[in-house]
């Protein structure tokens, strides 16, 4: 068992002038290490922007016989790149950003190398199929599936939309005008903002509502950490998705958790849910897949409400969505 400890960089906490742009070093990234003999250990590492030229830096080592290496580390601007450092014992990891990707030197001396990529969900820009509802078209003043709160004048605020096809959550959120009742399966885009200051639940805030009344809660949960099934994919306050990953950070001390389904905020992301009730009047059942890989199977919802309308909560965060419908399933 490892037990990993922090090494802090010793640079003064600023965001110092030329430094890269905080949301293009944020991201997710891949690599290796290797030696000069050859041997090579492929490399995940997710940089997390924190604000003011710091970031936070998980490394999932992969080892040739397989087995995962988990450490955690911190990153800070300095001058007109970023340099990160991690502690594993004695040893020590250490890097510095140019040009979209990290170099460097791993614990053993072997060369390190990691590249950013942009993972897509496989059913980012999902069509419905037959027999589905269009509830959020590109355009919602076409569609009379989504309502927004009105205001005290009693009249409804402007969608604002985007050239991607992004709706801005309306203040006080939007909910379908129809109720829905039974087996569907619903499909989801959404995009949390960068907000690097921001943390726990305010950080890109907001949450897709089920008919039952439960909420699959969105947030920006790339490498940030919540209570209890308040993380992006969560079942509100009791149930985290079962992709959360563990790193130790002080031994004596609960480790830090985080959903490895997420995607950096400013990239589009789906939930395809699946959402089954067996019988009249029986806890509806839920699987849920976020990104592609799946983060609720089978899952019995606390909520028994039997109908009732999907809603898109605002939470103060200026995230997007699209491409939203439903595919009633039918009850069998």
């Amino acid at each position: 068992m490892f037990h990993i400890a922090l090494s802090i960089v010793s640079c003064a906490i600023v965001a110092f002038a030329g430094a890269p742009d905080e949301a293009a070093v944020q991201g997710l990234y891949e690599g290796s290490c290797k030696s000069d003999s050859g041997v090579e250990c492929k490399l995940e590492v997710r940089v997390v922007a924190q604000g003011k030229g710091q970031y936070k830096v998980f490394i999932r080592e992969t080892l040739p016989d397989g087995k995962l290496v988990k450490v955690n580390g911190e990153a800070k601007a300095e001058g007109d790149t970023v340099a990160f450092k991690a502690k594993v014992g004695d040893t020590e990891w250490a890097g510095t950003y140019a040009d979209g990707g990290f170099t460097g030197a791993c614990p053993t001396g072997c060369k390190l190398t990691v590249k950013r990529v942009e993972r897509e969900s496989p059913t980012l820009g999902a069509k419905p199929p037959e027999g589905a509802i269009l509830l959020l078209a590109p355009d919602p003043n076409a569609s009379d599936e989504m309502t927004k709160r009105k205001g005290k004048d009693g009249k409804e605020a402007e969608w604002k939309l985007f050239e991607d096809g992004g709706v801005l959550i309306p203040k006080g959120g939007m909910s379908t005008r129809r109720a829905f009742e039974g087996s569907f399966k619903l499909h989801v885009e959404f995009k949390n903002p960068f907000m690097p200051e921001r943390h726990s639940q305010s950080r890109g805030n907001s949450g897709v509502f089920l008919p039952n009344g439960d909420e699959i809660q969105v947030l920006d949960s790339f490498g940030d950490m919540t209570y209890l099934g308040g993380g992006c994919g969560g079942i509100y306050k009791y149930k985290d998705p079962d992709t959360m990953e563990e790193l130790p950070i002080e031994e004596g001390k609960p480790p830090f958790k985080f959903n490895l389904a997420s995607l950096p905020p400013g990239q589009w992301q789906t939930y395809d849910i699946e959402y089954r009730v067996e019988k009249p009047g029986a806890k509806p059942r839920v699987t849920v897949l976020q990104n592609g890989m799946k983060i609720h199977d089978n899952f019995e919802l606390k909520g028994a409400r039997p109908k009732g309308g999907f809603s898109f909560q605002d939470h103060g965060c200026p995230v997007q969505y699209r491409n939203i419908w439903v595919l009633p399933l039918g009850d069998k």
